[in-house]
């Protein structure tokens, strides 16, 4: 028993031993192979950044190196001369019946109407100059007008004037509308010289 007590004393004086001459060491050994690890990923990560910079920079490099491709067929251009984007001369029955129209919808009364027209020449747009008279509400009168000038572009307001009626909430309003149409086209100059 003896050599038993004496087997398990050394054993135990040389774990004990070992514990307090190694551990620390183990454990310093184990922090170092930490950092070494740390440092070897972080090292890793920035040499991934930096690759992924430089094929970013050579795509970069080749995008600007190729000519650039070349620019889609632009619709065509409208015409220069905004006179020849009016609508030709027209007759003012379509203008008056599609007032008519749209005051019936809205519930505006046309109480008159009168043309001025000024045919075209090559050299001055045509115009009809129409005076309006309107009743009814304002929002209605002034849907009526945004909708002719609208459904005919080549219209433009030159005057509108409001008067309050005596039925609350109704107005009336008078309104100096120009109806524009291109000019005429200019006659083809005449052949100079004469045929041999």
């Amino acid at each position: 028993m003896m050599s038993s007590l004496r087997n398990r004393s050394w054993h135990w004086a040389l774990s004990r031993q070992w514990h307090q001459a190694r551990l620390p060491w183990l454990a310093w050994a184990l922090s170092v192979f930490a950092g070494l690890a740390a440092v070897a990923a972080s090292s890793a990560w920035i040499y991934l950044q930096q690759r992924q910079l430089a094929d970013a920079r050579r795509g970069l490099v080749a995008l600007q190196a190729r000519p650039a491709p070349p620019a889609p067929s632009a619709p065509t251009e409208p015409e220069a001369d905004f006179a020849r984007r009016l609508p030709p001369e027209t007759n003012t029955a379509t203008w008056v019946n599609d007032l008519q129209r749209a005051a019936a919808q809205l519930g505006v009364t046309v109480v008159s109407v009168t043309d001025a027209p000024r045919t075209a020449t090559p050299t001055l747009l045509g115009r009809h100059d129409l005076q309006l008279t309107l009743r009814g509400a304002y929002p209605q009168i002034k849907l009526v007008l945004k909708e002719l000038l609208d459904r005919h572009a080549g219209s433009s307001v030159n005057r509108l004037n409001f008067r309050t009626m005596t039925n609350p909430g109704d107005v009336e309003a008078s309104v100096s509308v120009t109806r524009w149409s291109r000019p005429l086209p200019s006659p083809a100059p005449a052949a100079s010289g004469v045929a041999r």
